[in-house]
């Protein structure tokens, strides 16, 4: 009885090790891009490596995903596990998480099915990303910005063909760094941005946009269009913002102090509006 179940053991050791070694990842991971591009030929997925996992998944070794051949975002480790019992159910579903960004990424997605364009849903959540590594930040020249990010996301196209969803994010440690200087300012370090936003096809709705650091707070809401490339996308957000005493005094050296006062609010802010793209935003006192 022991010999047998050492001969099982033997033999399934040598069939994991078989599979992990002569595992088919170029095949899987064009039939995958294969997949993608007939719901989108602009998207593609770019791997440097896929593996087995166990228990029974996939991991995707260096996963980038791009739109229209630009770098959006991307991993250094991606592991997909199904719900087994689902798969032979209508609703598929995968538990998708990883690292990401020195961070952590934990999501599930689930599909009705297997089609060119499926109906589907997705929640993420997402801890500790460095955001000055996301690729489609560096496409704003203006300003570049460095920060943690955590929060999470719920998306699904089940009523909204491109898609919608919200999302809840914040950044702290946060860093802003003007490109040409923004009214005599190189650089804006916050403590926190806390955003809520609610996504709806090509319209971002920005339903709560709330600033806290040494020299400033702030609350804005509005809208982004999102247009291609995203750098495009036109913005038109509102709100206002206090600054602290020694920010005032920064402040004195470009508008006049008195100026300045009477276009404060009665709660003591200073009423802005932002327009114009993320490329090229443009900043104006109301």
């Amino acid at each position: 009885m022991q010999k047998k179940i050492a001969y099982a053991g033997y033999f399934i050791i040598i069939t994991v090790v078989f599979l992990y070694y002569l595992f088919p990842g170029d095949a899987v991971t064009a039939y995958i891009n294969y997949k993608i591009n007939n719901m989108s030929p602009d998207v593609r997925i770019s791997i440097s490596g896929l593996q087995p996992d166990f228990p029974p998944g996939v991991k995707l070794l260096g996963p980038d995903l791009l739109y229209r051949n630009q770098p959006v975002a991307g991993a250094d480790l991606i592991r997909i596990k199904p719900a087994y019992f689902s798969l032979f159910s209508g609703n598929k579903t995968f538990f998708v998480n990883g690292d990401i960004y020195t961070g952590n990424l934990d999501s599930v997605i689930r599909l009705a099915d297997f089609s060119t364009n499926p109906a589907f849903d997705a929640e993420a959540t997402f801890a500790n990303i460095q955001i000055s590594q996301i690729p489609i930040l560096e496409q704003f020249q203006s300003y570049q910005i460095a920060g943690i990010a955590s929060g999470q996301l719920l998306f699904d196209n089940k009523e909204v063909k491109a898609g919608k969803g919200n999302a809840q994010i914040l950044v702290t440690d946060a860093t802003v760094e003007f490109t040409p200087a923004l009214f005599g300012l190189e650089q804006l370090t916050f403590k926190s941005i806390n955003t809520d936003f609610e996504i709806s096809g090509q319209r971002v709705v920005v339903k709560k946009f709330d600033v806290d650091s040494r020299d400033v707070s702030a609350s804005a809401s509005g809208s982004i269009i999102l247009r291609t490339p995203v750098n495009k996308s036109t913005i038109n957000i509102r709100g206002e913002f206090k600054p602290h005493p020694a920010f005032i005094k920064q402040l004195g050296n470009l508008f006049p102090v008195e100026m300045l006062s009477r276009r404060q609010t009665a709660s003591g802010g200073l009423p802005f509006r932002i327009t114009g793209s993320l490329e090229q935003p443009n900043f104006a006192l109301r």
